[in-house]
């Protein structure tokens, strides 16, 4: 009976034995997608606004760049040009409009004043002039030739001070609202030519967008570039933080929360993993971003986008395809 109870038992531990073991849970395999690494704030592609040819080109692959600072130049003497002839002419404008808006000053009325005292005097001595030919000529002393001179001059003396009554009448008047109104419209006018030359010379130089690293440059001094070129100038991204952009199945993605523990891999480092956390998921359903090359993957399934912040500097390039590896 013993024996029975034995072999009973032997038979029981080598089904036990025999039988697979039960597959690992899903929360302890975790969350597995593909992920491309990217700068922080993503990777910016700076195009030409203008056409033309490159004159200057001031930064290498690798250069740091401040937000703002330009990174080459378009040939842009004739806009230079017409930047500077805009200026001036608005400032001509400006303080023509200026003087009308302050009126005449002080000294313009005293001069105006003088003149016409003056022109006032040079009448009267050309009038007794002329008086004392005519009397001279009608008792035939002088030729008509010198009595038509005295009358000539006699005129412009008149037209002199009437000049002069009307310079002076216009400075105590003032500026009519009309004529301040046309000198403001020109200003505006002045102004929005400056403002157009102003954005083709700004166009002319090609600035970073943001604080970061140039990450790839495709322009060379010399070349000739269009504007709006699908092929960008260069592409610029702030590496001081890595991400991953991570593509979860549908099938996960009921368990993809912010905060999650990810571990990012790579065939380019074997035998590393490098630490992240999961810090924002996508709202939205899209298409799959980063393709591993496997035909057993359905590059059409739908996926949610998940970011996972690396943890310190590692060192993975920009656009490279990694596994990740999420704690659930």
């Amino acid at each position: 009976m013993k024996r029975m109870i034995g072999v009973a038992v032997a038979t029981l531990a080598l089904a036990a034995c025999g039988k697979p073991a039960p597959p690992p849970s899903a929360g302890t395999l975790g969350i597995a997608a593909g992920g491309l690494v990217e700068p922080s704030g993503e990777e910016r592609v700076i195009i030409p606004q203008l056409s033309g040819r490159l004159a200057r080109v001031y930064i290498g692959e690798g250069d740091a760049v401040k937000a703002g600072q330009v990174i080459a130049e378009i040939e842009n003497a004739e806009y230079r040009a017409m930047l500077a002839g805009a200026s001036a002419e608005l400032a001509r404008r400006e303080a023509e409009h200026a003087k009308l808006k302050a009126g005449a000053r002080r000294e313009e009325l005293d001069a105006a004043t003088a003149a016409r005292s003056e022109a006032i005097a040079a009448e009267h001595q050309a009038g007794a002039e002329y008086d004392r030919r005519r009397s001279m000529a009608a008792r035939k002393l002088i030729a008509d030739e010198a009595l038509q001179l005295a009358r000539t001059q006699a005129e412009a003396a008149t037209a002199r001070r009437e000049r002069a009554d009307a310079e002076l009448a216009l400075l105590r008047a003032g500026t009519r609202a009309e004529d301040l109104a046309a000198a403001a419209a020109a200003v505006d006018a002045a102004r929005a030519d400056r403002d157009r030359a102003q954005a083709l010379y700004d166009k002319s130089q090609i600035v970073s967008p943001i604080d970061g690293q140039v990450l790839k440059r495709d322009l060379r001094e010399g070349e000739t570039v269009v504007a709006l070129s699908p092929l960008p100038l260069a592409r610029v991204g702030d590496i001081s933080r890595l991400y991953v952009r991570a593509d979860i199945d549908e099938l996960d993605i009921g368990r993809v929360r912010t905060g999650q523990k990810a571990a990012i891999t790579s065939d380019a480092f074997p035998g590393q993993a490098f630490a992240g956390e999961v810090v924002r998921v996508s709202r939205r359903m899209g298409r799959r971003n980063s393709i591993s090359g496997d035909p057993a993957e359905k590059q059409d399934a739908k996926i949610l986008e998940a970011l996972i912040a690396l943890d310190g500097t590692p060192p993975l390039p920009i656009g490279l395809r990694v596994d990740v590896r999420i704690t659930p």
